[in-house]
């Protein structure tokens, strides 16, 4: 039994110290606000959680290849906007006006993993493009007055339960892609070493471009759930200041930034440090300010620690 909780412990140790800082800040959080730790103040936490989680959860699939996609927020915006319009413009029913919005987020994402994979195109200059692409497209549509809202059927379905099990489902579902399927490895592969992977036969320019587009997916799954929550879209609904938090789950969760290492559901854990930790900020009355500075050093720190055990393991032969 002591050697199964060993192993256990060695092969989880990332999900581990999640759950013990995730503990630390909920205490901090339970004792200095009242009703903090009730079942309609935790849902509604996660409810806020969730876009965050989810996009941490594309991000994973791009850092593990090695890739890099800041375009997250302004993709999901887009997304957001031009479903939207299709469904208070143009018409459309709300089930077709959902599936806009994955549509569209899946395209943006294609673009860009074509320009990485086929034209190779560097990716942070590749999506930093579409982020400037996306927040011009969500403004057009969105116009001065901006979108009409939508009917409440819209925000009813998707509301705290269906979003909290979605954000279950994904999480799920792209940690199993990713660490127990044949796929998964093949991304792992790249991502130690992208010309070694294409010299075994794996087809690395298809894999990545696909990797984008599930990012870009992840995206117009957030968007969809912001849609729902504020029951229309802005191209404001995605700052490019979001994307700090996502990267800071993936990373603070032990997403390798060059590649080859870490898991979905360690990054959705960390979305929870994240946000808890904003919340701790707020609560401090602390400037956002420094609120962004101390995500900036949280992240340098991680990288840092990351950086120095792989040079540890290098030296082991490990």
């Amino acid at each position: 039994m002591s050697e199964r909780l060993k192993r256990f412990t060695t092969n989880n140790k990332q999900l581990l110290i999640m759950i013990g800082a995730i503990a630390v800040v909920f205490i901090i959080l339970a004792v200095s606000v009242p009703s903090f730790a009730t079942l309609r103040n935790l849902t509604n936490l996660l409810q806020m959680i969730a876009p965050i989680a989810v996009m941490a959860c594309g991000a994973t699939y791009v850092l593990v290849i090695g890739g890099m996609d800041i375009s997250n927020p302004a993709v999901m915006a887009a997304s957001a906007v031009v479903g939207v319009y299709f469904m208070t413009t143009l018409g459309c029913s709300l089930i077709v006006g959902t599936f806009v919005i994955l549509l569209t987020s899946a395209l943006l994402g294609l673009i860009n993993g074509f320009a990485i994979a086929k034209l190779k195109m560097v990716p942070m200059v590749v999506t930093l493009s579409m982020m400037t692409i996306g927040t011009g497209l969500a403004t057009i549509l969105s116009g001065v007055r901006g979108l009409p809202r939508l009917p409440d059927s819209f925000s009813e379905f998707f509301n705290k339960t269906t979003v909290i099990i979605i954000l279950l489902i994904v999480t799920v579902v792209l940690d199993f892609i990713l660490t127990g399927t044949k796929f998964g490895r093949k991304l792992y592969y790249i991502g130690n070493n992208a010309r070694t992977a294409k010299v075994s036969g794996i087809d690395s320019e298809n894999i990545i471009m696909l990797t984008y587009v599930i990012s870009g997916l992840c995206a117009g799954i957030a968007g969809v759930i912001n849609t729902a929550s504020i029951g229309t879209a802005r191209a404001n609904m995605g700052p490019q200041s979001q994307i700090l938090d996502i990267i800071s789950a993936a990373v603070i969760g032990g997403v390798s930034t060059s590649g080859g290492s870490g898991r979905v559901r360690d990054a959705v854990l960390a979305s929870f440090l994240v946000v808890g930790l904003t919340n701790v900020m707020n609560l401090l009355n602390v400037s956002d300010y420094y609120t962004t500075l101390i995500k900036g050093g949280i992240i340098i720190l991680a990288m840092g620690i990351a950086s120095f055990r792989q040079q540890q393991a290098a030296k082991r032969g490990v």
